[in-house]
């Protein structure tokens, strides 16, 4: 009796270990299925928080898009230039938002158009026309930021608030960066330099933004076509334009399609 007990027990300790194995092997891995993950900077919640309008307008607008779909979103925050890497070697889906910049192409593939960013120099505005020392933010061997200017001519700065911090102290006499994103950081944490700041229109150039991701790697063109999914189904469900309200997003960044 107590033998076939044992047994009894021992085959139902097999059923529950396979059973286990079933949900571990099977069921969670379409859990994680429903999950694309991103790249984000490291400034990337407070970004959201203080509402740097572009890319928080576009963060609500992909995660409520994805949501229709049936997917979450998770974050990695990372320092810009290892968020790239991280995408580029297969770590993460996408990097998330991404201008178009010149020679990008070279390792990445975007997701549909998400709305444009301008690009163009920062002066200070005691010397309004000095050039000599024009510096630039480190994106990478392949981007350019501004086609006008090559990178050879161009002091690399590691962050937009050195290159910032850079300018107002009249150390250097131009920084190449995003109007909105240096606009977002003197209207922000760098707010006592503003005064001294300021963007000149005379030279700029128009970049579509999107989430790009790795284009030799398949985890990653896979995202991608989830994400270009979602985003045709949130301009479907009129979800994007509310959003670019919602944040303040100038409309002359919206995009909007024919």
């Amino acid at each position: 009796m107590f033998l076939r007990l044992n047994v009894k027990v021992h085959v139902w300790w097999q059923k529950w270990v396979l059973l286990c194995c079933f949900v571990s092997c099977v069921l969670i891995p379409q859990v994680q299925a429903k999950q694309v993950t991103f790249a984000v900077g490291h400034d990337h919640e407070k970004m959201l928080s203080a509402n740097y309008p572009i890319y928080r307008a576009n963060w609500e607008f992909i995660n409520e898009s994805l949501d229709r779909l049936g997917y979450s979103v998770s974050v990695t925050t990372v320092p810009w230039a290892r968020a790239k890497n991280l995408v580029q070697s297969g770590m993460v889906d996408g990097l998330f938002l991404a201008a178009n910049l010149e020679g990008r192409d070279q390792w990445a593939v975007f997701s549909d158009v998400l709305g444009y960013g301008i690009f163009g120099t920062f002066y200070n505005t005691a010397s309004p026309n000095a050039d000599s020392i024009i510096a630039s933010i480190r994106v990478g061997e392949h981007d350019t930021l501004l086609s006008h200017y090559k990178s050879v001519e161009t002091l690399e700065v590691a962050t937009a608030q050195e290159g910032l911090r850079l300018l107002h102290l009249g150390k250097v006499d131009r920084l190449i960066m995003s109007e909105s994103y240096g606009q977002y950081l003197l209207d922000t944490e760098l707010s006592e330099y503003d005064d001294t700041i300021d963007f000149d229109l005379s030279i700029i150039e128009r970049r579509t933004v999107h989430i790009a991701f790795a284009k030799y790697h398949k985890r990653s063109l896979e995202a991608l076509d989830i994400v270009n999914k979602a985003i045709a189904l949130g301009f479907e469900e009129d979800l994007y334009i509310p959003a670019m309200k919602r944040n303040g997003v100038p409309e002359r960044m919206w995009f909007k399609s024919e």
